[in-house]
């Protein structure tokens, strides 16, 4: 079933250099089965109908668990592949044209870093929910500007779910406590890990720990 609305709890995204070739479609199925709400498909490498074919599997795995298939970036993959929703950076497009173009029932997702004005800004323009982070030092983008705890509380008073990201892993997790997010983002503290369903198990135990602080 398509998932209009963003699930709360453990948001993976994918990397091509963890989840090479059939252990991408492994790696998200055992991260699901841990208790993993979101799956975002981050793929820079594929050519559009490798990446079709895949999203279209990943779609079809999510929607298994009763979990939320993202698109990273590309509006034209969201919609060829009917995914549930669609991830947008501060630069990777225009959210309006993007809400314009997957009408009112999908999820759109939006990248603010730190900055709350233009979180607010992107609500105006019908956005789903905001991603602020990074919190910790992070593999994946060791460059993201950081977004502090204090900027963070104040971004929880926003009209719309509001997701972490940014070296969050499960022995820092519970610095979460006094401002539990929506959701939490991870990449390398699940999908690099041995055992993904043994981590996406803990992380999300975690997040569900500190929702009850």
């Amino acid at each position: 079933m398509p998932v209009s609305t963003l699930p709360q709890g453990i948001y993976g995204i994918t990397d091509p250099s963890l989840l090479p070739g059939e252990s991408l479609f492994t790696g998200v199925e055992s991260a699901l089965k841990g208790g993993c709400r979101v799956i975002q498909y981050r793929d820079k490498q594929s050519k559009p109908d490798q990446a079709l074919a895949k999203a279209l599997r990943l779609k079809a795995l999510c929607h298994k668990y009763q979990a939320a298939l993202i698109i990273n970036d590309s509006l034209a993959l969201a919609l060829d592949s009917d995914a549930d929703g669609l991830h947008l950076g501060k630069s990777d497009g225009h959210l309006s044209e993007a809400r314009q173009a997957l009408g009112d029932k999908k999820i759109i997702g939006v990248t603010c870093h730190s900055d709350l004005q233009y979180a607010q800004d992107c609500i105006n323009q019908g956005a789903s929910y905001c991603a602020f982070g990074r919190f910790f030092e992070s593999q994946t983008k060791p460059e993201a500007p950081p977004c502090s705890l204090e900027t963070f509380k104040q971004a929880l008073q926003l009209s719309i779910p509001v997701l972490a990201i940014g070296g969050i892993s499960i022995d820092n997790i519970a610095r979460f406590r006094d401002t539990p997010p929506h959701n939490i983002a991870v990449i390398n503290s699940l999908f690099g890990q041995a055992d993904i369903y043994q981590a996406a198990l803990a992380l999300s135990a975690a997040f569900k720990q500190i929702q009850t602080y």
